[in-house]
């Protein structure tokens, strides 16, 4: 191994070790000796900016495989196991439009291939080109800013950034802002004024699997033809993005009461009431902004919060049913299979195996 590796991916390194019976060396000054080092194979982490580049060209040149669990170097030709950085962007654009945001922005303190495929997969949900905020400008640009904004930033650390100058702009996040980040590091997004909502990459699986295609080519198997591809397994919902976005505030108003009373039973006569909007009025405010019925509003959201509580493996489905608002399993099933053409269960296991629903 070079460069420095994270917990997570040593974890997947060391269970593919431990099943196949490997030594491990953990080295990332391996520079100089390669000609005195007797390995089989390196896993590798390799960075952009990365003092090793010569010492990967003379194991490539000694026929010692090399796999990276990065993309960083792209120049450098390589088998690669990475994360589908592109997944991960558009899994991002996704939970903001659930939101009902479409004045987002992106955030990053530098720029990489992986800075690239990620902006690109949440720009695509918006099908254009969103903003680019920068550390220099970043103040600037969330002061000027139309609100409110949802800001994707490149991971944890970015989006605690972000979180730290609005709080210092007198913004609220995220009603003002609306922060997500990637990693789901629960030191970073755990331990914020506000917590932060985050994508989960699956680095345990990319490393695991980084371990099983070295095995594959040091007992002299062909290298894949591109890079593979490990898919996000979800998001972890907090704070920072507890909030919805309408340019129409009795419609936003209305949109809020429908997500803060899921999990009972209520309508339209019950929003129209708490939101003092005439009952005729909400219906034809979300005929003409929204382009669906009250009904089918509450429906798409109890099914969209089904879908985020079922990727929690450890909460029973009858547990999701209550909290959605369904009165018992077989109602939610019923709805979720009209929706989404398979049934909760069916649901959970292919969000489980392919990091996604079906």
């Amino acid at each position: 191994m070079m460069e420095p590796v994270s917990l997570p991916r040593l974890e997947g390194i060391a269970r593919f070790a431990h099943e196949h019976h490997w030594n491990l060396m953990l080295d990332d000054r391996l520079s100089g000796r390669i000609s005195e080092w007797r390995g089989d194979g390196v896993i590798a982490t390799i960075r952009r900016r990365s003092t090793r580049l010569g010492a990967i060209r003379q194991l490539r040149r000694a026929g010692i495989p090399v796999v990276d669990l990065t993309i960083e170097c792209k120049r450098l030709k390589l088998p690669r196991v990475i994360s589908d950085h592109t997944a991960i962007g558009r899994l991002g654009g996704a939970h903001f439009k659930e939101r009902g945001f479409d004045n987002v922005a992106w955030f990053s303190c530098g720029w990489s291939e992986v800075h690239l495929r990620r902006y690109n997969g949440f720009s695509a949900m918006f099908k254009r080109k969103v903003p680019k905020f920068g550390l220099r400008n970043l103040r600037r640009r969330l002061a000027e800013c139309e609100k409110p904004i949802g800001i994707f930033a490149y991971n944890d650390t970015d989006a605690a950034q972000v979180i730290y100058v609005a709080r210092e702009l007198g913004l609220d996040v995220p009603h003002d802002v609306a922060v997500l980040g990637i990693g789901d590091d629960p030191f970073l997004c755990e331990n914020q004024s506000t917590p932060i909502s985050s994508v989960r990459q699956d680095l345990v699986r990319n490393a695991y699997e980084g371990a099983r295609l070295l095995q594959r080519l040091m007992d002299g198997g062909p290298a894949p033809a591109a890079p593979v591809l490990i898919e996000p397994t979800g998001l972890t919902a907090r704070k920072s993005t507890d909030t919805l976005s309408h340019p129409d505030s009795l419609v936003r108003a209305a949109l809020v009461y429908i997500e803060n009373n899921l999990d009972r039973s209520f309508g339209a006569p019950e929003i129209a009431k708490a939101t003092g909007i005439p009952r005729h009025r909400l219906d034809y405010l979300f005929a003409k902004k929204i382009g669906r019925s009250v009904g089918a509003e509450i429906y798409a959201r109890r099914i969209a919060k089904a879908q985020r509580l079922l990727g929690d493996p450890s909460l029973a489905v009858k547990t999701v049913a209550k909290e959605c608002g369904f009165c018992n399993i077989a109602y939610l099933s019923n709805v979720f299979r009209r929706e989404t053409g398979l049934s909760p269960r069916a649901w959970r296991a292919a969000a489980r195996k392919n990091g996604k629903p079906a």
